[in-house]
């Protein structure tokens, strides 16, 4: 099973970055949009995962989200990995909730660790990804717009994780939720 662990979106959310994705489409570029119905906000990618290990998956999440409450999480900026000169990844920023976030990431990678899953070598950046670059066609259009295009002053509340399976297709991936951990209220 190809796991990870995510923040789910709400709806309005997930139309606001797909009327941003629209804008940016207007540039023409070789771009692999992620769907609006599978955005999210991935905490932590297991990749592939053996099925008997999903429960002590799933207690490390029960554990990691100890002394972290709901939380806001705020839209602020777009921008591209690694930079705008050379964007791989598209990304939607966030403003309210990233140390929340980091805090989050951070219980999930020290209770992971103990089920014996790696820790991420890379510093954790939370954001929302809007699509992936497949090559160097119209990127600066692409990037014009991105600059230029304005996210929407929106916010929602988090107040659970969720464990997700990922089942890869040719029309693209199928998110299946398998646990859903609330934050203590």
């Amino acid at each position: 099973m190809r796991l990870f662990i995510a923040i789910e979106l709400p709806d309005e959310i997930r139309a606001a970055l797909a009327a941003v994705q629209n804008d940016l489409r207007r540039a023409q570029a070789d771009v692999a949009w992620t769907k609006p119905d599978n955005q999210h906000l991935t905490l932590k990618f297991l990749g592939e995962v053996e099925a008997p290990r999903v429960p002590s998956i799933i207690a490390a999440c029960q554990q990691a989200v100890a002394g972290i409450y709901p939380f806001t999480i705020s839209l602020r900026d777009t921008g591209a990995f690694p930079n705008l000169r050379g964007p791989r990844v598209l990304w939607a920023g966030l403003d309210q909730g990233t140390a929340e976030l980091r805090q989050l990431h951070a219980q999930l990678e020290a209770q992971l660790a103990q089920s014996g899953f790696a820790k991420d070598d890379r510093a954790f950046k939370p954001h929302l990804t809007l699509g992936r670059v497949k090559s160097m066609k119209n990127v600066p259009a692409l990037v014009a717009r991105l600059t230029s295009t304005p996210l929407p002053a929106l916010a929602f509340t988090a107040a659970e994780i969720v464990l997700m399976q990922s089942q890869l297709h040719p029309a693209g991936s199928i998110y299946t939720p398998l646990a859903k951990i609330a934050l203590p209220q």
